[in-house]
């Protein structure tokens, strides 16, 4: 649901004044009719025309063309874009039927791009960036350059093929590939229902969890206290070579925030990203708890352990995160 506003000359004034609300809305220019500000719950701000084709009056249906963010265009530039827009639907022309049109032709790289903008967007940081780097490393290279439209389910399932030796990253790519083909349906891009992805066969995959032993925590253990005393020490590649490496001792030593990081990872199950982007604002050393707002899975809280309470009790608080960075 769109919210409307009463009609104000747009500037940039009128840009950064505009604040987020619950539902999305449109603040329209009082100057050329249709031309607006849309502005969503998240911040994001983009540029719409508003028109109704062919002969227009009021009985024909609105249609609304994005011009681009605000961050591409701004004012000025997105009201010489919209005055453009309203002389073509003057003349009788339907800029979003030809943009739709366009559309209809768009390759996959193209796709790929509207896909990560507009939808892996509302995913948490992790899924995007496990997008971002499927389509860019593995899917873009063989099929980018075709269009959308014309991607067979042969042509997925070959892709497909040629990663069976990672059976994970193999089905990744089939998941991805049919998000991306479902929000393409739903705008138009493909016709609806159409996805290559679909009745591609997954491969099996192994049990990837694995819990550590006894013996394998306590090495662990040593390992981050030597660690956080005299070093962990390492050595270049013997086929390498450099001029600033140092001659003496090679040894790197932790700081207090690293190693409680690496405990913590121990001791509470939770992933890297959950650990690292921890805040203390969502731990509840009263109780004993973590609240994870945005994890993988969802919201969940984490019922601490002795150990996992004394690192948090004895850690230094530098900021709102609870591993502080060095910088």
């Amino acid at each position: 649901m769109i919210n409307r506003m009463s009609k104000a000359k747009i500037t940039k004034r009128v840009v950064d004044g505009a604040e987020p609300r619950a539902a999305r809305y449109i603040v329209f220019d009082a100057d050329i009719t249709g031309f607006g500000l849309r502005v969503y719950p998240t911040g994001k701000k983009s540029w719409v025309f508003e028109y109704r084709p062919g002969e227009g009056g009021r009985s024909v249906q609105k249609k609304r063309i994005t011009i681009g963010s605000t961050s591409d265009f701004t004012a000025e530039q997105a009201r010489k874009v919209a005055e453009k827009l309203r002389a073509r639907t003057k003349m009788g022309e339907d800029p979003q039927a030809e943009k739709a049109t366009e559309r209809k032709a768009m390759s996959v790289a193209a796709l790929a791009d509207e896909f990560l903008d507009n939808h892996a967007s509302k995913k948490t940081s992790r899924t995007q960036d496990l997008y971002r780097d499927v389509l860019a490393r593995i899917v873009l290279p063989k099929l980018g350059k075709m269009k959308a439209k014309d991607v067979s389910r042969a042509d997925l399932s070959r892709l497909h093929l040629s990663w069976k030796h990672t059976p994970y990253q193999a089905n990744k790519i089939l998941v991805i590939a049919g998000s991306m083909y479902s929000y393409a349906g739903k705008h138009g891009i493909v016709p609806e229902g159409m996805n290559p992805a679909r009745g591609v066969e997954k491969y099996k995959e192994e049990g990837r969890e694995r819990y550590l032993s006894t013996d394998e925590l306590e090495r662990l253990g040593v390992a981050i206290r030597e660690a956080e005393t005299v070093g962990v020490e390492w050595n270049i590649r013997p086929d390498k070579k450099s001029k600033h490496v140092p001659k003496g001792d090679r040894r790197t030593v932790i700081g207090e925030h690293a190693a409680a990081a690496l405990r913590l990872l121990l001791l509470t199950g939770c992933r890297l990203r959950e650990i690292l982007h921890l805040k203390w604002d969502n731990v509840d050393l009263e109780r004993g708890l973590l609240f994870l707002p945005t994890s993988k899975t969802g919201k969940k809280t984490v019922v601490l352990n002795a150990p996992a309470m004394s690192v948090l009790t004895n850690l230094t608080r530098v900021g709102c995160y609870v591993i502080a960075s060095n910088t």
